[in-house]
């Protein structure tokens, strides 16, 4: 969802930088703003007490992030998102599995309008291992009734790209203007070309 479908990283990264700035006076720099996203909040915290001599408590900067993101959160899709899911909509399966928590991601997609396009939701409050872990994607596959080998997962973080792939199914990068090297034979699309591509079929 986050990254992928919404454009609502940004807010995340944003909400995690202020909540380090709120409780430490620590600003973070441009480069680990985009290391934030390789990794859950509380696990960036204890990164960064390590890296800088911090002493935060990684709980209270997940806590103080989310309090940001309730504040300053607007749902936005990215360009030819919302065509694609109505596209396909009824004629696959959708299911969407994201490492964001429940209670963030059914408003967010409802807010965007788009909640009752997927068939099935899976969330961080429902696995034990997040992303890079295939656990939420094999979760997904499980409720989707789905065959791996005819799934199509699309990610725009690594982590997402290397939980589908071990989980057995098919990839495809999207471009939403992330500046990342995926593997070589993964496809990068934008929702726009995706969606130009779906045209005929």
């Amino acid at each position: 969802m986050d990254g992928t479908v919404l454009d609502s990283e940004r807010y995340h990264a944003q909400s995690f930088a202020a909540a380090v700035m709120d409780l430490s006076g620590y600003e973070l720099k441009p480069e680990e703003h985009c290391e934030f996203f390789s990794m859950h909040s509380t696990i960036f915290a204890d990164v960064l007490n390590k890296r800088h001599g911090l002493r935060l408590s990684p709980q209270e900067v997940l806590l103080r992030k989310r309090e940001h993101v309730k504040a300053t959160f607007k749902a936005e899709l990215f360009e030819g998102a919302r065509e694609f899911l109505e596209r396909w909509h009824g004629r696959v399966p959708f299911g969407l599995a994201t490492n964001s928590p429940i209670h963030f991601v059914q408003p967010a997609m409802e807010e965007a309008g788009i909640f009752h396009l997927f068939d099935c939701v899976t969330t961080a409050s429902e696995v034990k291992n997040r992303k890079p872990d295939p656990e939420i994607v094999e979760i997904t596959l499980q409720r989707l009734q789905a065959d791996p080998l005819k799934t199509l997962v699309f990610e725009d973080q690594l982590m997402g790209v290397e939980a589908a792939l071990a989980a057995g199914a098919n990839v495809v990068a999207v471009n939403n203007g992330q500046t990342l090297k995926y593997p070589p034979d993964i496809p990068f699309l934008s929702w726009k070309e995706l969606l130009k591509l779906s045209e005929d079929a």
